[in-house]
């Protein structure tokens, strides 16, 4: 399986410049690419292909050969992904932005990697792409272009051995460069343990619930709710304020200096809470020694809210915020992949109705609150865990038998918001007294 890792690269002068003179030709590459694919679609009704894109491009930038292949294949990627969603949202835009940016994409041609250092490769030529076209439009034009290979060495921090990585990427991330590459990672073997079952259930108050026959863990998910719900209201206000000022002014400039910053704080809080929450789900699976994981499907909830007459009866406007700012799917690509390094085989499937589907009586009832109690046999059971114990059913055989234990857990819980009270031995919660988010951002 592969992983991607990542290293900063320290700053320097000179090579944070040539990097960013790296990225503007990059920039250019997909520009290039954007604009002459989408001219040659409405003039011929069909798509140039990735390799005539890649004829085109040759000799023709201050990048190695192998990186402006590579940014072409990202293009052709990223043009077969949007054909396939549109398959179900006619709303999907193929490529058409203009970038003034763009990652570095580095082949394993594109770059030699020793202990300490790694050495980026690129060259030079002595005419500039407008100087090149308007030479080869005169007549028994034969000058040699002038060709220097040049480099760029930054220092290897990477914690793994390199000599295997066929691909990598330089991108600009939180005020600094990043070196990020993929490497292959052994999988674990689960064929020496018995076949266990386990489903797992996506929802926005409790983040992730797993579930087995006889246990099961509830991970809330308000901290991130809270998180995305502030910068919504902040990003609001900062963009109201904004639309008062003259555009480039200096108070515009630091409104949009706050919300850059606002983003990249909630972006970290966010990811930092994601891996933990998905870290958890992984240690409980692994330490039931869980074989097979079946995560419900959500994808596409927040669509049509408005248009469905069906959906807007049920959601109001908060609702349907709260369902577009849900990050269901980042938590559901970071536990896959977690699961997968473990051996454990995941799949997914469609989750209508699992948690008001009574696994004792075989009915139907609409559970109330967090609660649900079969109206039949008058049993009770967290509907969170009823939905992903039938989740795991509609896949796999899973006995209905009582829970032995439920855990409600947070993502992660800091020293300095629990307290011990005299002559008890328990930690109870207490509120944060640190700076809220609007405090540090301001």
């Amino acid at each position: 399986m592969f992983v991607t890792h990542s290293f900063q690269i320290p700053y320097d002068r000179n090579i944070y410049k040539e990097l960013r003179t790296m990225q503007r030709e990059a920039a250019s590459v997909w520009n290039d690419i954007v604009r002459e694919a989408t001219s040659y679609y409405f003039a011929c009704k069909k798509w140039v292909s990735k390799t005539e894109i890649q004829a085109i491009r040759k000799q023709t930038y201050n990048l190695h050969s192998q990186t402006v292949q590579a940014i072409a294949d990202k293009y052709a990627a990223n043009r077969e992904t949007i054909r396939q969603l549109r398959k179900t949202d006619k709303k999907a835009k193929y490529p058409w932005r203009r970038k003034y940016y763009y990652c570095i994409p580095l082949k394993k041609a594109s770059m030699d990697i020793s202990t300490d250092t790694i050495t980026i490769k690129k060259v030079d030529y002595g005419f500039s792409l407008s100087d090149l076209l308007t030479k080869k439009k005169k007549k028994n034009w034969n000058e040699k272009v002038p060709k220097q290979h040049t480099s760029v060495v930054i220092p290897n921090r990477s914690e793994e051995h390199l000599d295997a990585c066929n691909y990598a990427e330089i991108v600009w991330r939180n005020g600094a460069y990043w070196f990020c590459y993929a490497v292959q990672v052994p999988e674990q073997d689960l064929s020496a343990y018995e076949k266990k079952v386990a489903g797992g259930d996506l929802g926005e108050i409790h983040a992730v619930t797993v579930a087995t026959e006889d246990r099961a863990l509830v991970l809330s998910g308000r901290a991130m709710r809270s998180i995305s719900q502030f910068r919504a209201k902040a990003l609001a206000d900062l963009s109201k304020k904004m639309s008062r000022c003259k555009k480039g002014s200096r108070q515009w400039k630091k409104y949009k200096d706050t919300r850059n910053r606002l983003r990249q704080t909630s972006n970290n809080q966010l990811e930092a809470l994601e891996h933990k929450t998905t870290k958890e789900i992984v240690a409980f699976l692994e330490a039931e020694k869980v074989t097979h994981l079946v995560i419900g499907n959500v994808s596409g909830i927040e669509r049509g809210t408005k248009k469905n007459e069906q959906k807007k009866r049920k959601q109001n406007k908060v609702r349907r915020q709260q369902l577009s700012l849900w990050n269901q799917g980042k938590i559901k690509q970071k536990l896959t992949y977690k699961a997968k390094l473990k051996g454990i085989h995941v799949t997914e499937t469609e989750e209508s109705y699992t948690s008001q589907d009574c696994p004792f009586c075989g009915g139907r009832h609409r559970a109330k609150g967090r609660t649900f109690i079969c109206s039949v046999h008058k049993t009770e059971i967290h509907r969170d865990v009823n939905g992903a114990q039938n989740i795991a059913r509609k896949q796999h055989h899973m006995a209905v038998q009582p829970l032995v234990s439920v855990v409600f857990k947070q993502p992660v819980w800091y020293q300095r918001f629990l307290s011990k009270k005299q002559g008890d031995s328990s930690l109870k919660d207490k509120p944060p007294t640190g700076k809220s988010i609007a405090g540090r951002t301001a």
